[in-house]
């Protein structure tokens, strides 16, 4: 690995992993306060369970659909302008964004929660900058196992930033209280970036006019290279599938078991352990034997299985006992679904072709908790996790079918 890779990695490593951690302090909340009566910060009295579910589904779906917008326009404000400058106005915005949500629930404002959400997204898409970064200070070889540190860092939040959220709310009787805390991590992830963060691309002179639609116009550029297709498709399907899984997982939690918000801490802070397991240690042990497609053909049927197999399982025990064969295969694909798509570009083009597949994870993201609350509140709580299956499966299909893959 470079020198430049070894010095800047860490430091990525560590904002990357507080953003994740704030990013993942919504998870064990969204559930209770929209769709648990019983819990002190419950925000939709006189509901029914339908129309609970599907307004959870939107204010998830908020911060997916406003990342699918501004994922491409940030990797390539961070090629024109630097990658430093961009991702620290990110972090900014989204440590403000955290604030208004832990307000909105103090305050009882629904509407305020969906500025946030929206607030949130557009920030949140900093990791299109931080592939960029990977990107540029990583050689062919290594980007896979470089990439397995976004993976890393993912993984490390899941585990803390559930954790955190479900303790911090149980602990103090307060939803807000979390998000507070996610607003004063993102402060100190401020300062951090700023600090100790060099740039590794200063940008060209070339400035380039930026639109609401970007996003929309590189996947139609994208999805016109009949070579780059296939792997774009199938990180669209990969997403999409995984989404239903983690949108809805909770809801489904609380929903079957009566857990609560600690108890769903908990549960994805074991989902992370294994991310995180997989990504340090398991990544690092097949791509040294195995290529990225090798990998792929086993590990997303086995995600794709585990998917379907959640929502039939008569107790929390089996739900914990799929954990592995749900985080390990996310890891591996993510990482190498990802070093497929950056191998394909110039660097030159690392920004927007990353950006771009930033844009199709963050649509899945958006479009896919919408769809899961009107599944589950028109066909039931099995139904999302169907869909996700499926959606794995196709993205599995299109990769190894394609004439050109």
């Amino acid at each position: 690995m470079p020198t430049t890779a070894k010095k800047i990695l860490p430091v990525l490593f560590v904002t990357l992993l507080l953003d994740v951690i704030g990013i993942g302090m919504v998870i064990p909340i969204i559930p209770v306060i929209f769709t648990d009566p019983s819990s002190s910060g419950f925000l939709l009295q006189g509901y029914s369970t339908q129309a609970q579910f599907f307004i959870a589904g939107i204010i998830t779906a908020l911060f997916g659909l406003m990342q699918f917008i501004a994922a491409p326009i940030l990797g390539e404000l961070s090629d024109a302008f630097g990658r430093k400058k961009i991702l620290t106005i990110c972090i900014g915005v989204l440590a403000l964004a955290q604030l208004l949500f832990g307000m909105g629930i103090e305050l009882g404002l629904l509407w305020l929660l969906f500025v946030s959400r929206i607030v949130a997204g557009v920030a949140g898409a900093n990791f299109s900058i931080a592939q960029a970064v990977i990107a540029d200070v990583s050689t062919p070889q290594d980007r896979a196992k470089s990439f397995g540190l976004i993976g890393a860092a993912f993984g490390i939040g899941f585990v803390l930033g559930p954790l955190l959220s479900g303790w911090l709310a149980s602990a103090t009787g307060n939803p807000a209280f979390p998000f507070w805390f996610a607003s004063f991590l993102g402060v100190i992830n401020l300062l951090f970036v700023s600090l100790m963060l060099k740039e590794t691309h200063k940008g060209d002179a070339l400035r380039q006019q930026f639109h609401i639609l970007k996003g929309i116009h590189n996947i139609l550029a994208a999805f016109r290279d009949v070579d780059a297709r296939p792997v774009f498709m199938t990180s669209l399907f990969f997403a999409s599938g995984f989404a239903f899984f983690t949108t809805f997982s909770s809801i489904f939690l609380v929903d079957r078991f009566g857990l609560h918000e600690g108890e769903i801490g908990t549960y994805f802070g074991i989902v992370g352990v294994w991310i995180v397991i997989t990504q340090v240690l398991i990544l690092r042990v097949v791509t040294k034997h195995y290529t990225e497609r090798r990998i792929l053909m086993v590990a997303l049927p086995v995600l794709a299985i585990a998917i379907g197999s959640y929502p039939f399982l008569p107790n929390v025990i089996y739900a914990y006992t799929l954990v592995p064969f749900i985080a390990v295969p996310v890891g591996l694909s993510m990482a190498n679904i990802t070093a497929l798509i950056s191998k394909g570009v110039s660097p030159a083009k690392q920004g927007a072709a990353l950006g771009i597949n930033g844009s199709l994870n963050a649509f899945a993201q958006g479009l896919t908790p919408l769809l899961s609350g009107i599944f589950g509140a028109l066909l039931g709580v099995t139904a999302p996790f169907i869909f996700g299956s499926l959606g794995v499966f196709l993205g599995w299909y299109i990769l190894f079918n394609s004439k050109k893959s």
